[in-house]
């Protein structure tokens, strides 16, 4: 008897010692806590989440929900969208870069960061769990996670694509550069987040009508996701970034031009700025806009970010999702392609931004956002759709392709049945890394080494 409670003892307090450290990792600030002696900006992760659902979002709160942007596909002539014929399209991601920049610094300086609070209320949440990876998770300056590396290419098109911009960077190679972002929802996506994860740092998971999800989704209209890109590349390898503010982050070390998994405060320099907004007119619920910096006349930084373009579908009725004898110019992305400096696209007239995948688009990316109802397994491939990319993606009419460029919304599968246990998380990426994390750690208990393969 007696070993049965000592051991029914264990198990509870090994329980309850999981429940708190699920706690402290879901909200922890950053992976690698700053150095004692720091003495520069801190981040601090924003999750005093909205109890109450928010009323409906105004047109003087979110003015482009009242601009008259026509998301109807029109398969004639006439329904190609296009950036300079119509100022709509400006009109509308201007609104919204214009409600994300309010009570931020103009030049967006490292000291001040970006500011979750505006007038004295919380305007801006994180996402938890993105600093439970100690390699690419949150650092402690910025709150910034590592995305994506670039080559030189991306910051100029193909047709500069011999150019190098590290020193010493052999013939025939790319010089890669690291990509670090932080993102942040409003008060109407952090609403949902808040009903998607419990106080305890645990996901709240649902079935609702047979339909399967975290509580409070899909997000509400009125959601505002903007996200900040940085690169360590420099004015040096890539001119346009001049005056692009400069920030510290605790990012990887390079040596001999490969960047390794120890960390040091470094500079990085906004490059990118990418936004996205519940608009219910759209056929995916979602418009999808991004920026690049380009140092150019503008007297505050934000001056300097012009837009690239706009994306509410994922056009598939164009290749690769059809064969290219049936292909048509897209109607769910619009393209900027007056941009004063060179910018590669996406995939066949979608949108992307500079440090983005060409191969892919904004929405094809984010449409992958999907995770397993079981909550266990997150192995690629295995347990939801592809993401960033998979052989052949862009080059061939395929059927990877066909279900990859195809416009669905919440909540929807994913297209060819293929992911039948996974859910939808209306486009959320950090969403589904949030869940990741949680799976590592109720596998593992604890976060793995830097260089730790999980």
């Amino acid at each position: 008897m007696k070993r049965t409670l000592f051991a029914l003892a264990c198990i509870f307090a090994a329980n309850t010692t999981l429940a708190e450290n699920a706690k402290t990792e879901a909200y922890r600030d950053a992976a690698i806590s700053a150095p004692k002696d720091w003495q520069g900006p801190k981040f601090s992760l924003s999750h005093n989440y909205p109890k109450q659902q928010p009323a409906p979002c105004t047109a003087t709160e979110c003015p482009w929900l009242a601009i008259d942007l026509n998301m109807q596909t029109d398969f004639s002539a006439a329904g190609v969208p296009s950036w300079e014929k119509n100022s709509v399209y400006n009109q509308y991601i201007m609104s919204i870069l214009n409600y994300v920049k309010q009570g931020q610094t103009l030049d967006l300086n490292n000291a001040e960061g970006l500011k979750t609070q505006v007038d004295g209320k919380d305007k801006w949440f994180h996402i938890p769990w993105m600093a439970f990876d100690q390699h690419t998770g949150r650092e402690f300056v910025h709150g910034l996670t590592n995305e994506r590396t670039a080559v030189i290419s991306d910051f100029y098109g193909e047709e500069r694509q011999g150019l190098h911009g590290l020193p010493n960077a052999k013939t025939g190679t790319q010089a890669g550069f690291e990509t670090w972002a932080v993102g942040m929802y409003n008060n109407y996506g952090g609403y949902t987040i808040g009903q998607s994860w419990s106080k305890k740092g645990t996901p709240n998971i649902e079935t609702i009508n047979g339909i399967t999800s975290t509580k409070g989704m899909p997000f509400m209209q009125g959601t505002v996701v903007v996200k900040f890109l940085f690169t360590t590349a420099t004015p040096t390898d890539v001119p346009y970034l001049t005056g692009s503010p400069a920030w510290q982050a605790d990012r990887h070390v390079e040596t001999n031009h490969k960047f390794s998994c120890e960390r040091k405060v470094q500079e990085v320099r906004l490059v990118q700025v990418d936004v996205a907004v519940v608009d219910e007119r759209s056929p995916s619920r979602w418009v999808y806009g991004t920026f690049a910096y380009i140092n150019g006349p503008g007297k505050t930084v934000w001056d300097n970010l012009q837009p690239v373009g706009l994306q509410w579908g994922m056009d598939p009725w164009t290749f690769p999702a059809v064969p290219k004898a049936e292909s048509i110019a897209p109607r769910q992305s619009v393209l900027n392609e007056s941009i004063s400096a060179f910018e590669h696209f996406g995939c066949n007239g979608r949108l992307a931004g500079p440090v983005d995948n060409k191969l892919s688009s904004c929405m094809s990316c984010h449409g992958g956002a999907f995770a397993n109802t079981a909550g266990n397994t997150f192995a690629t491939g295995a347990y939801g759709p592809p993401i960033f990319g998979f052989p052949g993606i862009c080059e061939q009419y395929s059927q990877d392709n066909v279900e990859y460029f195809q416009t669905i919304q919440f909540p929807q599968g994913y297209t060819g049945g293929n992911y039948p246990d996974a859910m939808n998380l209306d486009t959320s990426l950090q969403m589904q890394i949030a869940l990741q994390e949680w799976s590592l750690f109720k596998a593992k208990g604890k976060a793995a080494a830097a260089c730790e393969v999980q």
